[in-house]
């Protein structure tokens, strides 16, 4: 006769076949329209300005502060996102994360119809800062929301359909402008460029109507100790058909709530970040990660793609064309990311994606400076080749890890704020590079991009060398990382699921005695 399982081999079974349901994909991709709304309103703006109807509407075609202006319109939907990205973090402890997903939909919502319905270049610009709140809300609160409900072993997957999310708005937002463009010629054509815009709300509408239907972070719940709630989602989210005693959604409930009873006692002040070394080293991990991917000129690309097409000598259809071509490809390949997230180490993985954007971006720079005002029509299109491969190997390796990152970093108690720290780390490199920009190509040119090739090569070298390994790790255990082992109440490897007396077992580490529960909620 077969002998049956030993509770220590059903836990050890389990937590190799950690459950990936089509439900948890669904509702990730629901909620993910929060940054599908983000990815549109950041992206309008570049074929907007691009929109003869625009600059003439506005007087950006005649006015000599055109420059200035244009920085401006760019510049303030990140300093909007500052206070959108603050004002997030507070909210969504207090108020849940669904909540702020949702409210943060409405105002982008709301922002994109009154940008679309600007009579001068204020009012546009004011509404624009509205939309930069709202927008980094979503991409504030959406990746941390799916750092929260994903089992471990495919948190780095769900995740990273945030990402591939900010490139559906993108590339949406670039082929409704191409499209709008070439639509120029009839009656309408003088106020053409407030479609684009006024489609903008379409995914806020889709955020707020699929993030009704999901479920709420069980940490969330688990902070406000409402264990019944946060168990039914664990239990739901968490288990296989072949798992009917639900022995790994057990174990990891266990160890949420064993944790978050312990960091319910703990200081949840932005000063933590300064008290205690390894937070402080969080934070700046999590702070210099996204600063370095916009300034390895993400933003920049995409912002002014059609001013950079301009100056490389093409006229105004085909610089739209590549424009929308650009976050073409930049869509295409998050997906490839999706498929290898999970397979590298965190830091090797985006340690790649820094080192195939710096090499692309020196020959590319290297092109331009030796190629620019040149009749070589090769040379100007290898020039454009760079950029499409740069924003490839942004696409696959960074866009992910630079939202979902840094809310792996964080402890559930200070993952908010935490999160709130490199978001508006992320706005400040915008503020400074998208302001910048213009000037910059006009005064001194390619040798602007020497700045993103410095940066981009020193943060690969710094996070290959220096920042830890997330990877399949459950969220309670992070602290180890950082040397902080008084924090982590319990390991997922020390728990045991005993399907006959129905209990779990804990083998205290370091500790003779054993613990026993009858129910995960109890």
């Amino acid at each position: 006769m077969t002998q049956a399982p030993t509770a220590m081999e059903v836990t050890q079974d389990q937590m190799k076949k950690q459950p990936f349901k089509w439900s948890t994909i669904l509702f990730t991709a629901g909620a993910a329209w929060g940054a599908a709304s983000y990815g549109y309103s950041a992206s309008i703006i570049g074929t907007t300005l691009g929109q003869p109807s625009f600059l003439n509407y506005m007087g950006l075609d005649t006015n000599p502060n055109a420059s200035a202006l244009i920085g401006a319109m760019n510049a303030m939907f990140y300093v909007g996102g500052i206070f959108g990205t603050i004002s997030s973090g507070w909210l969504s402890d207090r108020y849940g994360r669904k909540a702020v997903i949702m409210g943060a939909a409405a105002l982008i919502f709301v922002a994109n119809a009154l940008s679309a319905g600007s009579v001068n270049i204020g009012m546009f610009i004011v509404f624009r800062t509205l939309a930069g709140a709202g927008s980094f809300a979503e991409v504030t609160i959406v990746p941390l929301w799916i750092n929260e409900i994903a089992p471990p072993r495919v948190r780095g997957v769900l995740a990273a359909i945030n990402g591939v999310f900010v490139d559906v708005g993108y590339v949406s937002a670039s082929y409704v402008g191409v499209g709008f463009y070439f639509a120029e010629q009839n009656p309408l054509g003088r106020a053409i460029w407030r479609g684009p815009l006024a489609i903008g709300c379409v995914p806020c509408i889709l955020c707020i109507l699929c993030t009704w239907f999901v479920p709420e972070s069980p940490r969330y719940f688990l902070l406000k100790d409402q264990a019944d709630k946060a168990w039914e989602v664990v239990k739901s989210l968490h288990s296989r058909d072949d798992d009917p005693d639900h022995a790994f959604a057990s174990a990891e409930f266990y160890q949420m709530r064993r944790q978050l009873e312990f960091e319910r006692t703990l200081n949840v002040s932005y000063m933590e970040f300064f008290r205690r070394p390894s937070y402080r080293k969080r934070a700046l991990m999590s702070c210099g990660l996204t600063f370095c991917c916009i300034a390895s000129g993400s933003l920049v690309i995409n912002n002014y793609g059609t001013i950079l097409y301009k100056g490389l000598g093409f006229g105004t259809t085909q610089t739209l064309l590549f424009q929308a071509g650009w976050l073409g490809t930049a869509f295409g390949t998050s997906l490839i990311g999706l498929f290898i997230v999970d397979r590298l180490p965190r830091p090797v993985f985006m340690g790649l994606g820094f080192l195939g954007c710096g090499i692309t971006m020196t020959i590319q720079t290297a092109l331009t400076a030796n190629f620019i005002g040149s009749t070589n029509r090769t040379a100007l299109a290898g020039t454009v080749a760079m950029l499409f491969i740069w924003v490839a190997c942004y696409s696959i390796f960074l866009e992910g890890p630079s939202f979902f990152y840094s809310g792996e970093l964080y402890p559930t108690h200070l993952r908010a704020k935490g999160m709130t720290l490199g978001m508006v780390s992320l706005c400040i490199s915008s503020i400074i590079w998208l302001q910048s920009a213009p000037t910059a190509f006009k005064t001194i040119g390619w040798k602007f991009y020497l700045f993103f090739i410095i940066i981009t090569f020193l943060a690969a070298g710094t996070i290959l060398w220096k920042f830890p390994d997330t990877r399949n790790k459950p969220l309670e255990e992070i602290a180890k990382l950082f040397g902080d082992d008084d924090l982590v109440m319990i390991y997922q490897n020390d728990i045991i699921i005993d399907p006959q007396n129905q209990a779990v077992v804990v083998d205290e580490k370091n500790r003779s005695s054993t613990h026993v529960e009858n129910s995960p909620v109890a």
